[in-house]
């Protein structure tokens, strides 16, 4: 497979050129958006991003049963420092995966200004950026969903498990294995990937809500001190004593400190 998602690029380190691709997109912000610090890396959920050590009939066998693993082992030693929060089989994948655990869920945001600052904020590196955004075929609470069903990508909104959720306005979508027994196709290579939208003058042409803006690696720094300004920083996205601490030593490379 090829890539499949609509690739575009940001030729200045102005928002409102990010903005007017965005924008650019049928269904604008009804999309979610993610950033990637390198713009090479394909959509994997971190689930499928290596290779399982536990065995099954066929691949997307192993990788349930190692997903499984991995979430019993997190609410297992996690007990004590669990937030209330209703057990369900989508739920205990966000909670596993909003701490670190590989599940077979990705995160978004609903504001495009919070995946830039994730896309940009390696601003040191050489490596291009990325900023995704999809349209999901549908919206589900957590507590519904066990598979896809006849979609291909859903989007799961989080309980507030802690005060990162509502500040980084998160979201999940939901990917199984695919295709059997292959190597995961990255969601970015699929040409099924994205809600179909209606557009044109008449109404007749049909397109997918997915697309991906490359934001070249001269552009990041600019791109984050603009960000930084706007408050869209470590302080706000992760509220608490880390956030803070991280957001001075961030404002302290870039020359604002103040």
């Amino acid at each position: 497979m090829g890539v499949a998602v609509n690739t575009l690029e940001l030729k200045d380190q102005r928002l409102s050129s990010l903005f007017a691709l965005v924008e650019s997109q049928p269904g604008e912000y009804r999309h979610v958006f993610r950033g990637q610090p390198n713009a090479v890396w394909g959509l994997i959920p971190t689930l499928y991003r290596g290779a399982t050590n536990v065995g099954g009939k066929t691949l997307e066998a192993s990788y349930d049963a190692f997903e499984e693993r991995c979430i019993q082992k997190f609410f297992d030693e996690g007990l004590p420092y669990l937030p209330p929060i209703q057990r369900s089989y989508s739920n205990d994948r966000i909670l596993a995966q909003h701490f670190g655990v590989p599940t077979r869920l990705l995160d978004w945001s609903r504001d495009p200004l919070v995946a830039t600052f994730f896309a940009v904020e390696n601003w040191q590196s050489e490596e291009d950026a990325a900023l995704f955004m999809i349209l999901p075929d549908a919206k589900h609470r957590p507590e519904d969903v066990r598979s896809l069903g006849p979609h291909n990508a859903i989007e799961l909104e989080p309980p507030a498990i802690d005060r990162r959720i509502p500040a980084q306005k998160s979201v999940f979508t939901f990917h199984q294995y695919g295709p059997p027994d292959k190597p995961f196709v990255p969601l970015d290579e699929r040409s099924d990937m994205g809600n179909m939208i209606t557009t044109g003058p008449t109404g007749s042409e049909r397109v997918r809500g997915f697309a991906k803006i490359v934001i070249r690696s001269g552009l990041k720094r600019w791109l984050y001190h603009t960000l930084l300004q706007l408050g869209i920083d470590r302080r706000n996205l992760f509220p608490g004593l880390d956030g803070v601490g991280a957001d001075i030593a961030a404002r302290a490379r870039v020359g604002q400190i103040w």
